[in-house]
């Protein structure tokens, strides 16, 4: 296997090759090949294959039946589970009556059972593009454009149906923060064969969620573990500013789905600058890359020992 490391090294792949015959790497090599385990966890699996962001548009204009031949009920199922709790808990706060509550995210849901699946489709097939972070570019800007333009007409008519369009502003809004998560994630777990449909790599939906924590937790721990080798690089100041912007886009995903600047406690109490979102994500980044750097070197001087 020949494994190699992008831009946006969350996504990690590695291919196939016929030809190839293992032999012992050169010391440099050997290094490289460390620091990119440290970043996958080793838990990589191999892709059989792998095209261009040109190959995967045109494979689906020339398909289009792929859409229904790969739609992906998995996709559908865990979004519509995920995305109607969000409207439903956005009316429930804003005071509206328990059955509109409850119309609201019946209409997300069965509004995300359908476009989901159409959207689990596209994002799959793009999950062996390479370079990686064209196809996460591109998952980024189409399929949130294309489901929240329709998600927006679906709540829309039912918030002028039922004199709602105030929460229903507010639980989109809350709706494309999470899409942004969900693209990533999905991207994410289906380089590594997880939520995928029609393929011979595909397992079973209970398959696929008993590794969902992990997977979980290895999305999650990219950002510090990034930030950790690269302080390790001797970059401070580039993991400074890193850290920095990672309490500034804190401060405003907690914004979106809070619409509030800082949170509060006991009827009002507050913590002085504690109270701030943006603080709290810088704390919080700190204290993991602090224990990802431990880990490092912990795991060097294992190394050095043997």
């Amino acid at each position: 296997m020949i494994y190699q490391r992008n831009l946006g090294s969350i996504f990690v792949w590695s291919k196939a090759c016929p030809n190839y015959r293992r032999k012992d790497l050169p010391a440099p090599e050997k290094q490289n090949f460390r620091s990119m385990k440290e970043i996958t966890y080793d838990e990589t699996p191999p892709v059989s294959q792998s095209n261009t962001i040109g190959e995967a548009w045109s494979n689906l204009v020339r398909n289009p039946g792929l859409f229904i031949r790969y739609w992906n009920y998995k996709g559908a199922i865990m979004s519509g589970a995920v995305r109607a709790p969000i409207f439903f808990i956005t009316y429930i706060i804003g005071k509206e009556k328990l059955s509109t509550a409850l119309g609201a995210a019946l209409a997300q849901f069965v509004f995300r059972f359908l476009i989901a699946g159409i959207g689990g489709t596209l994002i799959q097939s793009f999950r062996r593009v390479e370079p990686a972070w064209k196809a996460l570019l591109t998952i980024l800007f189409i399929v949130p454009l294309i489901s929240h333009f329709f998600e927006f007409l679906v709540q829309f008519s039912f918030a002028y149906l039922t004199g709602t369009n105030d929460h229903t502003d507010e639980a989109i809004v809350r709706s494309i923060c999470f899409s942004i998560f969900s693209a990533l994630f999905t991207l994410f777990i289906m380089r590594r064969n997880v939520l995928i449909v029609g393929d011979s790599e595909s397992k079973s939906l209970l398959s696929d969620i008993a590794k969902l924590p992990f997977l979980i937790f290895e999305f999650t721990m990219f950002i510090p573990v990034e930030i950790a080798l690269i302080i390790r690089r001797g970059a401070y100041l580039t993991g400074i500013a890193c850290i920095l912007a990672f309490g500034v886009f804190s401060q405003m995903l907690c914004l979106a789905f809070t619409n509030k600047f800082y949170w509060t406690y006991g009827g009002g109490k507050q913590i002085a600058y504690l109270k701030y979102w943006g603080v709290d994500g810088i704390i919080l980044i700190s204290i993991v890359i602090v224990l990802a750097l431990i880990y490092f070197a912990r795991k060097d001087k294992r190394m050095k020992a043997e």
